[in-house]
């Protein structure tokens, strides 16, 4: 074995001429399509991150839903006896417009406590401006309205109030105590707090849905805990993680992802029609020396041993130098964050590289596979070299 290695590197070292450039063309190429491949997929990885961590900052990592006033005590000693959660907060959500002027925009008001802990904790870290009394709206709702804080907006409920002669809207005045920024579009444009009293006096009998938003220490144990709650409290409420929740988001993210993956595998398959090439080229340089080999008993496989281990010596190594290349390369984009975004569209200021062990092996372990099929043609058609006519042409 020692031996046809030693064969095969001389053969891969001694190239003169065509084969020589043929050598460093099959080597880049596949040397730059493993760092495109890695890179390519580090940023859609890292995309995918970031995005998790953006939701996991800004969302509940469970919500429960549709239960009754009187199930909401038994909801709140079950969250408390379970350690995983960090934090929980119970609103009723309503539906109402604001109006300032003769803008309006539709909002979702969620009544709660000021004066609950859990909450001003919460709340505190987003406030950007005020404080907890009258409406504290998000930074959004506030640009669309043109209003700031201590000034006065109007609350409509779309129920209204029922009378002889119809249904006459129901409207009240508010001063707006505080505006909060969460850097999230569905909670800066569509959601209110209001204090609980004031929500209740002002809705009364409107229909109004009870929420509570749970916070957990390790976000990816969701599920779990997820299925603690409902063990504890039965089916008759709702109960969805985050990552129900955004389930078809990153179902679509790893299909795109497995996707590109493939796609750019073809810059390898190119890339290693270079090395089938190389080896045929190889085969007409060599013939003299298989004839030698057979002459002294080598056997086929042996000589289609040593052909392989020429290409796939090329796919190796430019497979391992184009994976250390991609790493280098990645600590230069997260370090210097070359790759720059809109925070507006995306909720980054820049997509990171992150590049997986996994999705290192998975490619690879494509790139051996791929130099080992392109290799095999050309060391099948050098063992079958028939001796005498090579010795004859000789």
């Amino acid at each position: 074995m020692r031996t046809y290695l030693k064969i095969a590197l001389r053969y891969l070292l001694s190239s003169r001429g065509a084969s020589l450039i043929i050598s460093l063309i099959a080597f880049f190429g596949i040397f730059l399509s493993v760092s495109a491949i890695l890179l390519t997929i580090g940023v859609f990885t890292g995309f995918q991150d970031e995005l998790k961590n953006k939701i996991l900052s800004k969302t509940p990592h469970i919500v429960i839903t549709l239960y009754t006033d009187e199930e909401e005590k038994e909801i709140r000693e079950t969250l408390s006896k379970i350690k995983e959660v960090k934090n929980f907060l119970s609103f009723k959500l309503y539906n109402a417009f604001l109006s300032s002027g003769r803008v309006v925009q539709s909002v979702s008001v969620k009544a709660i406590d000021f004066s609950d802990k859990n909450f001003r904790s919460f709340i505190e870290k987003s406030l950007v401006e005020g404080e907890l009394k009258g409406l504290v709206i998000g930074k959004g709702i506030a640009e669309i309205l043109g209003v700031s804080v201590g000034e006065k907006v109007s609350l409509v409920s779309p129920f209204g109030i029922r009378t002889p002669t119809g249904v006459i809207p129901k409207v009240k005045s508010y001063r707006i105590g505080g505006i909060f920024y969460t850097g999230s579009y569905d909670k800066d444009f569509a959601f209110v707090f209001m204090d609980l009293k004031e929500a209740m006096d002002f809705f009364k009998r409107d229909v109004g849905i009870n929420l509570t938003e749970v916070y957990l220490k390790e976000p990816y144990n969701a599920n779990r805990v997820k299925e603690r709650i409902l063990k504890e409290l039965g089916n008759t409420v709702i109960v969805r993680s985050w990552i129900d929740l955004n389930k078809p988001l990153f179902n679509a993210l790893e299909l795109e992802k497995l996707g590109l993956f493939f796609i750019l595998l073809l810059m390898v398959l190119v890339a290693s029609f270079n090395i089938t090439s190389l080896l045929f080229v190889k085969v007409k340089e060599r013939l003299r020396d298989i004839a030698v080999f057979k002459t002294f008993g080598m056997k086929k496989k042996g000589i289609v041993f040593i052909f392989l281990s020429v290409g796939m010596s090329l796919g190796i190594l430019g497979a391992l130098l184009g994976i250390i290349n991609a790493y280098v390369l990645a600590y230069f984009i997260n370090e210097y964050k070359l790759i720059r975004v809109s925070e507006e569209v995306y909720m980054m200021s820049y997509i990171p590289v992150h590049i997986k062990l996994k999705d290192v092996i998975a490619t690879f372990t494509g790139t051996v596979v791929l130099s080992f099929l392109s290799s095999l043609l050309p060391s099948l058609r050098a063992s079958s070299e028939r001796v005498i006519e090579v010795l004859r042409k000789e």
